[in-house]
């Protein structure tokens, strides 16, 4: 299926985490309206020089506030956005995506699986997305989403990619899921 892509960051960027207290509020496929931007700290910092992205994929799939406001993602079925305050370099605002969409979209017959164990896959060799299955759900429900048997990567529509790459964002790519390899962790 040529229209799902995985993201990828392209740069070098910090470790970064939400503070233990924020957990709860950022981690969590129940959707939060934090009353304030969630903090997001630089946990391990990188020796050499490093430019702040528009987006990282650590926590979560963060996309700086500038560029969200520019396209419209603001309804993704199954996703809820919240803000977060980057702290790396001064303070950055970002919109973080909350995802509860899981689908079931992989070819369990096709795809070749490193570990499966009652139906959820921890190791994937070779993945193939079943296009009945894809076809059958309507393009709204799955322009963002988790496999529900293998939550480790999240599929991005060519919609959304398109839209997102518009702007020319710095810290990421977007790597079609036929590209995906074993050498990926998950």
């Amino acid at each position: 299926m040529n229209e799902y892509y995985f993201p990828k960051e392209n740069t070098y960027t910090p470790m970064y985490e939400v503070p233990e207290e924020y957990e709860e509020g950022a981690y969590s496929t129940r959707f939060t309206f934090p009353s304030k931007p969630i903090p997001v700290l630089s946990k391990y910092k990188l020796k050499e020089s490093y430019q702040i992205s528009d987006i990282i994929l650590h926590p979560e799939f963060s996309i700086s506030l500038n560029i969200y406001n520019s396209i419209n993602i603001k309804n993704i079925y199954g996703g809820n956005w919240i803000p977060i305050l980057l702290k790396d370099k001064g303070e950055h605002e970002f919109m973080m995506l909350q995802l509860a969409n899981e689908l079931n979209v992989i070819d369990h017959e096709k795809s070749e699986f490193k570990r499966k164990k009652r139906g959820s896959i921890s190791g994937m060799k070779k993945l193939i997305l079943d296009p009945d299955k894809i076809e059958s759900i309507p393009l709204y429900k799955r322009l963002i989403f988790k496999d529900e048997s293998w939550g480790f990567h999240t599929f991005y529509h060519k919609k959304i990619v398109e839209k997102i790459m518009s702007m020319n964002p710095t810290g990421i790519e977007f790597i079609p899921v036929n590209n995906f390899n074993d050498s990926w962790v998950g």
